[in-house]
């Protein structure tokens, strides 16, 4: 099994030919999705709001159903691509695919071409149903790159589109393109404290840029992956056999409701990233140095109009579980505030959410996983996470806040940072 930034790939298949027919896609493609629900600029034929109804339930597979021979298809007909390299980006519930264009074929659709190569998104199939959403991602990525955020530029498709809605054996999915950014992913480098703090500026530099962001589809979106969505872990609790796991599941749940989300209306709601974990920040070395730095970042599918504390508890979960040390949290938390302050009210709803992260999950993942059992990407948190789920909430809640106020003061009065 081959690695792209450290994340694991299924080699598909390398090929290298020229193209030796007529070829006009632009055409071609506006005669065969004509048919199909979307026309890529986020309406649809059927456009449904987001609601609880769009919420995975279950017993339901979302994960488009994609052969080898579909990704061949899909770039030649979509953006004039014959490919020289096609590889699987192991992922949750979508499909994505590291392709590169051969060299050897001229392809006047894409008018910037990325020699780095380009990552082929295939959405699941209830993500698909939220066009104006994808259209919302896509309109996000290129205002962050007008803001000096480095993430995954969208590709125009033949038509000009920046995605299209396709038929792939008996399921619609949304299709797109984006330029792939090269580097190393977080989780593939030692986690220093350096990286720490500079994770915490990165990401509060991310949230100024999106506060002025807005998209009339983060209004309704809603997921499951949302804190928000918290309380509808209940009903996927039957996959934690552990009796003791499953009680502290239940207690966490209820208390975040109880303390977290009945003070909803009063919290700072902006647009935020919702997912910046390990798997999703690009980092590189400083140069003539040791120590990394943060690049940029990727994977928007998990972004939402949600309260700012949410995007950090999220992100803290992660760096603590990447750290495997509570204690350090507090470092990250130091260089997000030193950038994007926030209120001490707030900061004290963090254990809340850093728990409910992990519930949420530990539990999603064991339930994708008994769908997708061969799929170990899905348990990558499972025995740290578990460890740690027990550890801050039952050994250490009364004493986080300090902890983290203490180790956040320490770092900045012991080091330049």
């Amino acid at each position: 099994m081959e690695q792209w930034n450290n994340v694991e790939l299924t080699n598909m298949s390398k090929k290298s030919y020229t193209l030796n027919h007529a070829y006009d896609a632009a055409e071609k493609l506006n005669k065969e999705n004509t048919a199909k629900s979307s026309n890529g600029n986020g309406t649809s034929a059927d456009e449904s709001a987001a609601a609880d109804g769009d919420l995975l339930k279950p017993g339901s597979d979302v994960r488009p159903k994609v052969e080898p021979e579909d990704v061949e298809s899909l770039l030649r007909r979509l953006y004039g691509i014959t490919i020289s390299e096609v590889k699987e980006i192991v992922a949750y519930d979508d499909r994505n695919f590291f392709v590169k264009e051969d060299s050897n074929v001229k392809n006047p659709l894409i008018v910037t071409h990325c020699p780095q190569g380009y990552v082929l998104k295939i959405l699941n199939s209830l993500d698909s149903k939220k066009e104006d959403f994808v259209d919302a991602q896509n309109q996000m990525l290129l205002y962050l790159g007008k803001h000096s955020v480095k993430c995954p530029r969208p590709v125009a498709n033949a038509t000009g589109k920046y995605y299209s809605v396709e038929r792939l054996n008996g399921n619609s999915n949304v299709v797109r393109l984006l330029e792939f950014i090269p580097g190393e992913i977080f989780h593939q480098v030692p986690v220093t404290k350096h990286l720490l703090y500079r994770s915490g500026e990165y990401l509060a530099r991310l949230d100024r840029a999106l506060k002025n962001f807005n998209h009339q589809a983060y209004e309704t979106h809603k997921t499951l992956w949302m804190l928000q969505s918290v309380p509808e872990l209940r009903q996927f609790l039957y996959v934690v056999k552990d009796q003791e796991l499953r009680l502290i599941c239940d207690e966490v749940i209820d208390a975040f409701e109880a303390k977290v989300l009945s003070q909803l209306p009063s919290m700072e709601h902006q647009i935020i990233h919702g997912d910046f974990n390990e798997q999703n920040i690009v980092v590189e070395q400083v140069p003539n140095q040791t120590e990394y730095t943060i690049k940029g970042v990727i994977d928007f599918g998990d972004t939402s109009k949600s309260p700012l504390i949410f995007e950090i508890g999220i992100a803290l979960t992660y760096m603590i579980l990447q750290a495997n040390d509570l204690a350090n949290g507090g470092i990250f938390l130091s260089g997000y505030t030193s950038l994007n302050p926030i209120e001490n009210s707030e900061l004290a709803l963090l254990k809340y959410c850093v728990a409910a992260r992990l519930v949420q999950s530990l539990v999603m993942g064991l339930y994708t996983h008994t769908l997708h059992p061969t799929n170990e990407y899905l348990l990558v948190t499972q025995e740290k996470g578990w460890k740690l789920l027990q550890k801050l909430w039952r050994e250490s809640l009364g004493d986080i806040d300090e902890l983290w106020a203490s180790t956040g003061h320490q770092y900045l009065t012991q080091s330049n940072k």
